[in-house]
Protein backbone atom coordinates (compact mmCIF):
# COMPACT_ATOMS: atom_id res chain seq x y z
CA UNK A 1 0.00 0.00 0.00
CA UNK A 2 1.33 3.49 -1.13
CA UNK A 3 0.67 6.00 1.89
CA UNK A 4 1.59 9.07 0.15
CA UNK A 5 3.14 9.91 -3.15
CA UNK A 6 4.96 12.81 -4.01
CA UNK A 7 6.05 12.92 -8.13
CA UNK A 8 3.86 12.46 -11.32
CA UNK A 9 3.74 9.17 -12.77
CA UNK A 10 4.40 8.92 -16.20
CA UNK A 11 3.28 6.13 -18.05
CA UNK A 12 4.38 4.69 -21.72
CA UNK A 13 4.22 2.14 -23.79
CA UNK A 14 3.48 0.60 -27.06
CA UNK A 15 -0.20 1.09 -28.28
CA UNK A 16 -2.55 -1.86 -27.04
CA UNK A 17 -0.20 -2.69 -24.46
CA UNK A 18 -2.75 -1.74 -21.30
CA UNK A 19 -2.05 1.60 -20.61
CA UNK A 20 -5.27 2.65 -19.66
CA UNK A 21 -6.36 0.14 -17.39
CA UNK A 22 -3.30 0.49 -15.76
CA UNK A 23 -3.50 4.22 -14.97
CA UNK A 24 -7.28 3.80 -14.03
CA UNK A 25 -6.29 1.35 -11.63
CA UNK A 26 -3.47 3.22 -10.30
CA UNK A 27 -5.25 5.95 -10.05
CA UNK A 28 -7.99 4.22 -7.89
CA UNK A 29 -4.63 3.11 -5.38
CA UNK A 30 -2.68 6.20 -5.20
CA UNK A 31 -5.68 8.88 -5.30
CA UNK A 32 -5.18 9.96 -8.97
CA UNK A 33 -6.51 11.79 -11.79
CA UNK A 34 -5.28 11.18 -15.09
CA UNK A 35 -3.65 13.17 -17.95
CA UNK A 36 -3.66 12.25 -21.70
CA UNK A 37 -0.34 12.03 -23.64
CA UNK A 38 -1.87 10.26 -27.09
CA UNK A 39 -1.92 12.60 -29.69
CA UNK A 40 -4.86 10.86 -31.11
CA UNK A 41 -7.01 10.74 -28.28
CA UNK A 42 -6.95 14.70 -27.71
CA UNK A 43 -9.62 14.78 -30.62
CA UNK A 44 -13.42 14.54 -30.40
CA UNK A 45 -15.82 12.25 -32.65
CA UNK A 46 -13.30 9.38 -33.17
CA UNK A 47 -13.07 7.60 -30.17
CA UNK A 48 -13.00 4.08 -31.48
CA UNK A 49 -10.46 4.84 -33.65
CA UNK A 50 -8.28 6.46 -31.30
CA UNK A 51 -9.14 3.88 -28.61
CA UNK A 52 -10.80 6.75 -26.03
CA UNK A 53 -11.36 5.47 -22.52
CA UNK A 54 -14.78 3.84 -22.10
CA UNK A 55 -17.65 5.65 -20.28
CA UNK A 56 -17.20 3.36 -17.73
CA UNK A 57 -13.69 3.85 -17.52
CA UNK A 58 -14.20 7.82 -17.47
CA UNK A 59 -16.35 7.13 -14.56
CA UNK A 60 -13.46 5.59 -12.46
CA UNK A 61 -11.23 8.33 -12.76
CA UNK A 62 -11.08 12.33 -13.26
CA UNK A 63 -9.42 12.72 -16.76
CA UNK A 64 -8.06 15.20 -18.30
CA UNK A 65 -7.20 16.60 -22.23
CA UNK A 66 -9.46 13.89 -23.64
CA UNK A 67 -11.56 14.48 -26.54
CA UNK A 68 -11.28 18.38 -26.53
CA UNK A 69 -10.28 19.40 -30.36
CA UNK A 70 -11.75 19.49 -33.29
CA UNK A 71 -10.66 17.35 -35.72
CA UNK A 72 -9.72 20.00 -38.24
CA UNK A 73 -7.67 22.04 -35.35
CA UNK A 74 -3.85 21.88 -35.55
CA UNK A 75 -1.98 21.32 -32.34
CA UNK A 76 1.56 21.00 -31.34
CA UNK A 77 3.42 18.75 -28.71
CA UNK A 78 4.42 22.33 -27.30
CA UNK A 79 1.42 23.41 -26.84
CA UNK A 80 0.18 20.17 -25.16
CA UNK A 81 3.10 19.95 -23.18
CA UNK A 82 2.18 23.39 -21.86
CA UNK A 83 -1.64 22.76 -20.86
CA UNK A 84 -0.29 19.11 -19.55
CA UNK A 85 2.06 21.11 -16.80
CA UNK A 86 -1.15 23.24 -16.24
CA UNK A 87 -2.87 20.61 -15.42
CA UNK A 88 -0.38 18.99 -13.36
CA UNK A 89 -0.29 21.56 -10.81
CA UNK A 90 -3.85 21.45 -10.69
CA UNK A 91 -4.03 18.35 -9.67
CA UNK A 92 -1.56 18.57 -7.31
CA UNK A 93 -2.98 21.10 -5.83
CA UNK A 94 -5.79 19.16 -5.16
CA UNK A 95 -3.88 17.00 -3.13
CA UNK A 96 -4.30 13.89 -5.81
CA UNK A 97 -1.33 12.15 -8.18
CA UNK A 98 -1.22 13.45 -11.88
CA UNK A 99 -0.89 10.17 -13.61
CA UNK A 100 0.37 11.12 -17.51
CA UNK A 101 -0.21 8.48 -19.68
CA UNK A 102 -0.04 7.60 -23.53
CA UNK A 103 2.21 6.16 -26.12
CA UNK A 104 3.13 9.69 -28.02
CA UNK A 105 6.66 9.79 -27.27
CA UNK A 106 7.26 13.27 -28.34
CA UNK A 107 4.63 15.13 -26.47
CA UNK A 108 6.55 13.15 -23.29
CA UNK A 109 9.80 13.80 -24.45
CA UNK A 110 8.69 17.79 -24.83
CA UNK A 111 7.10 17.62 -21.43
CA UNK A 112 10.02 15.87 -19.72
CA UNK A 113 13.23 18.14 -21.13
CA UNK A 114 11.85 20.78 -22.91
CA UNK A 115 11.53 21.80 -26.78
CA UNK A 116 14.13 22.95 -28.91
CA UNK A 117 12.99 26.79 -29.90
CA UNK A 118 12.01 25.67 -33.75
CA UNK A 119 9.17 28.04 -34.96
CA UNK A 120 5.70 26.35 -35.65
CA UNK A 121 5.93 24.56 -38.74
CA UNK A 122 2.59 24.41 -41.05
CA UNK A 123 1.21 21.02 -41.80
CA UNK A 124 1.37 21.86 -45.81
CA UNK A 125 5.14 21.75 -45.59
CA UNK A 126 5.39 18.21 -44.50
CA UNK A 127 2.31 16.96 -46.84
CA UNK A 128 4.48 18.04 -49.43
CA UNK A 129 7.10 15.08 -48.60
CA UNK A 130 3.97 12.53 -48.32
CA UNK A 131 4.68 9.72 -50.73
CA UNK A 132 8.41 10.46 -51.75
CA UNK A 133 10.52 7.18 -51.04
CA UNK A 134 12.36 7.53 -47.28
CA UNK A 135 15.66 6.61 -49.44
CA UNK A 136 15.23 9.72 -51.36
CA UNK A 137 14.46 11.76 -47.72
CA UNK A 138 17.42 11.02 -46.37
CA UNK A 139 19.23 11.25 -49.07
CA UNK A 140 18.25 14.80 -49.04
CA UNK A 141 18.68 15.88 -45.55
CA UNK A 142 22.27 14.47 -45.83
CA UNK A 143 22.80 16.87 -48.43
CA UNK A 144 21.32 19.94 -46.20
CA UNK A 145 22.05 18.82 -42.15
CA UNK A 146 24.55 16.14 -42.61
CA UNK A 147 25.14 16.90 -39.27
CA UNK A 148 21.56 15.19 -38.44
CA UNK A 149 21.53 12.62 -40.70
CA UNK A 150 24.87 10.89 -39.26
CA UNK A 151 22.66 10.22 -36.07
CA UNK A 152 19.56 8.63 -37.63
CA UNK A 153 19.07 5.38 -39.22
CA UNK A 154 18.21 5.75 -43.09
CA UNK A 155 14.92 3.93 -42.15
CA UNK A 156 14.21 6.61 -39.54
CA UNK A 157 11.27 8.08 -41.53
CA UNK A 158 9.43 10.37 -38.55
CA UNK A 159 12.74 12.29 -37.83
CA UNK A 160 14.05 12.50 -41.03
CA UNK A 161 10.87 14.25 -42.24
CA UNK A 162 11.07 16.02 -39.26
CA UNK A 163 14.67 17.33 -39.99
CA UNK A 164 13.64 18.18 -43.76
CA UNK A 165 10.36 20.51 -43.04
CA UNK A 166 12.47 22.38 -40.17
CA UNK A 167 14.87 22.85 -43.32
CA UNK A 168 12.49 23.26 -46.07
CA UNK A 169 10.40 26.30 -43.97
CA UNK A 170 13.15 27.57 -41.62
CA UNK A 171 16.36 27.84 -44.11
CA UNK A 172 18.12 26.38 -41.01
CA UNK A 173 19.00 22.66 -40.11
CA UNK A 174 17.50 21.20 -37.24
CA UNK A 175 21.05 20.33 -36.12
CA UNK A 176 21.71 23.97 -35.49
CA UNK A 177 18.54 24.57 -34.15
CA UNK A 178 18.80 21.81 -31.37
CA UNK A 179 22.14 24.21 -30.49
CA UNK A 180 20.22 27.32 -29.74
CA UNK A 181 18.48 27.26 -26.23
CA UNK A 182 16.20 24.49 -25.25
CA UNK A 183 12.64 26.14 -23.96
CA UNK A 184 12.69 24.96 -20.30
CA UNK A 185 10.49 21.81 -19.72
CA UNK A 186 8.68 20.36 -16.11
CA UNK A 187 11.92 19.73 -13.93
CA UNK A 188 12.58 15.80 -15.07
CA UNK A 189 13.39 15.13 -11.04
CA UNK A 190 9.43 15.60 -10.61
CA UNK A 191 8.76 12.44 -12.40
CA UNK A 192 8.58 9.08 -11.83
CA UNK A 193 8.51 7.18 -15.38
CA UNK A 194 6.68 3.60 -15.83
CA UNK A 195 7.37 1.61 -18.99
CA UNK A 196 5.68 -1.07 -20.09
CA UNK A 197 7.66 -3.83 -22.87
CA UNK A 198 5.37 -6.56 -23.68
CA UNK A 199 6.52 -9.70 -25.53
CA UNK A 200 6.06 -8.64 -28.98
CA UNK A 201 3.87 -11.69 -30.27
CA UNK A 202 1.62 -11.48 -27.13
CA UNK A 203 1.15 -7.60 -28.55
CA UNK A 204 0.45 -8.30 -32.09
CA UNK A 205 -2.15 -10.92 -31.38
CA UNK A 206 -3.62 -8.34 -28.96
CA UNK A 207 -3.08 -5.52 -31.67
CA UNK A 208 -5.18 -8.42 -34.13
CA UNK A 209 -7.95 -8.95 -31.24
CA UNK A 210 -8.34 -4.94 -31.21
CA UNK A 211 -9.26 -4.25 -34.63
CA UNK A 212 -11.63 -6.40 -34.63
CA UNK A 213 -13.00 -5.38 -31.80
CA UNK A 214 -12.89 -1.65 -33.17
CA UNK A 215 -15.11 -3.36 -36.35
CA UNK A 216 -17.66 -4.88 -34.51
CA UNK A 217 -17.68 -1.47 -32.08
CA UNK A 218 -18.78 0.61 -35.44
CA UNK A 219 -15.20 2.04 -36.56
CA UNK A 220 -16.45 2.27 -39.74
CA UNK A 221 -19.46 3.98 -38.91
CA UNK A 222 -17.47 6.28 -36.79
CA UNK A 223 -15.43 7.39 -40.35
CA UNK A 224 -18.82 7.87 -41.62
CA UNK A 225 -19.84 10.44 -39.40
CA UNK A 226 -16.50 12.31 -39.48
CA UNK A 227 -17.08 12.79 -43.04
CA UNK A 228 -20.66 13.95 -42.69
CA UNK A 229 -19.08 16.33 -40.41
CA UNK A 230 -16.90 17.61 -42.94
CA UNK A 231 -13.60 16.07 -42.22
CA UNK A 232 -11.76 13.92 -44.64
CA UNK A 233 -8.53 12.04 -44.11
CA UNK A 234 -6.42 15.26 -44.61
CA UNK A 235 -7.56 16.77 -41.39
CA UNK A 236 -4.94 17.07 -38.82
CA UNK A 237 -6.32 14.22 -36.44
CA UNK A 238 -7.01 11.99 -39.54
CA UNK A 239 -3.79 11.78 -41.17
CA UNK A 240 -1.59 8.71 -41.32
CA UNK A 241 -1.85 5.41 -39.93
CA UNK A 242 -4.92 3.50 -40.86
CA UNK A 243 -7.58 6.81 -40.89
CA UNK A 244 -7.24 7.13 -44.64
CA UNK A 245 -7.67 4.08 -45.56
CA UNK A 246 -11.29 3.72 -43.76
CA UNK A 247 -12.10 6.82 -46.00
CA UNK A 248 -11.11 4.59 -48.88
CA UNK A 249 -13.63 1.95 -47.75
CA UNK A 250 -16.15 4.40 -47.50
CA UNK A 251 -15.26 5.72 -51.07
CA UNK A 252 -15.70 1.85 -52.24
CA UNK A 253 -12.21 1.39 -53.26
CA UNK A 254 -11.09 -1.38 -51.28
CA UNK A 255 -12.74 -3.81 -48.67
CA UNK A 256 -13.06 -3.64 -44.88
CA UNK A 257 -10.82 -6.86 -44.57
CA UNK A 258 -8.00 -5.46 -46.22
CA UNK A 259 -8.21 -1.89 -44.40
CA UNK A 260 -8.68 -3.82 -40.93
CA UNK A 261 -5.16 -6.47 -42.29
CA UNK A 262 -3.51 -2.83 -43.44
CA UNK A 263 -4.40 -1.60 -39.76
CA UNK A 264 -2.65 -4.47 -37.94
CA UNK A 265 0.36 -4.09 -39.40
CA UNK A 266 0.54 -0.13 -39.46
CA UNK A 267 -0.10 -0.41 -35.60
CA UNK A 268 2.55 -3.05 -35.48
CA UNK A 269 5.06 -0.80 -37.39
CA UNK A 270 3.95 2.21 -35.14
CA UNK A 271 4.55 -0.36 -31.52
CA UNK A 272 8.06 -1.37 -33.31
CA UNK A 273 9.11 2.63 -33.07
CA UNK A 274 7.33 3.29 -29.57
CA UNK A 275 9.08 -0.12 -28.20
CA UNK A 276 12.77 1.90 -29.94
CA UNK A 277 11.88 4.82 -28.42
CA UNK A 278 11.04 3.29 -24.86
CA UNK A 279 14.58 1.82 -25.56
CA UNK A 280 16.65 4.04 -26.33
CA UNK A 281 15.37 7.84 -25.34
CA UNK A 282 12.19 7.58 -22.96
CA UNK A 283 14.68 6.78 -19.57
CA UNK A 284 12.00 4.47 -17.57
CA UNK A 285 13.23 4.65 -14.09
CA UNK A 286 11.37 1.35 -13.99
CA UNK A 287 9.94 -1.07 -16.90
CA UNK A 288 7.71 -3.99 -16.43
CA UNK A 289 6.41 -6.35 -18.84
CA UNK A 290 3.11 -6.13 -18.56
CA UNK A 291 0.29 -3.51 -17.69
CA UNK A 292 -0.51 -4.53 -14.21
CA UNK A 293 -0.46 -2.07 -11.16
CA UNK A 294 0.15 -5.18 -8.66
CA UNK A 295 4.18 -4.55 -9.36
CA UNK A 296 4.04 -1.36 -10.23
CA UNK A 297 2.35 -0.02 -6.85
CA UNK A 298 5.13 -2.58 -5.14
CA UNK A 299 7.86 -1.09 -6.52
CA UNK A 300 6.52 2.53 -5.80
CA UNK A 301 6.71 1.80 -2.19
CA UNK A 302 9.84 -0.05 -2.48
CA UNK A 303 11.34 3.11 -3.91
CA UNK A 304 10.03 5.36 -1.43
CA UNK A 305 8.23 7.49 -4.01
Amino acid sequence: MVDKFAKTLVIFGPTACGKTALSLDLAEALGGEVINADSRQVYRHMPIISACPSAAEYARAVHHLFEFLEPGERFSAARWAELAREKIDEVRGRGKVPIVVGGTGFYLRVLLEGVDAVPEIPAEVEDGLAGVPVAELYKELQAVDPVLAAKLKPADTQRIVRGLVVWRYTRVPLSGWQKGTRNEGTRNEGFLKVGIRPDRAWLHARIAARWEQFARMGVVGEVRRLRELGYGPEAPALRGLAIPDFFAHIDGEVGLEEVLAKAVVRDRQYAKRQYTWLNNSYGADQVFDCAEAAPVLRWIASAGA
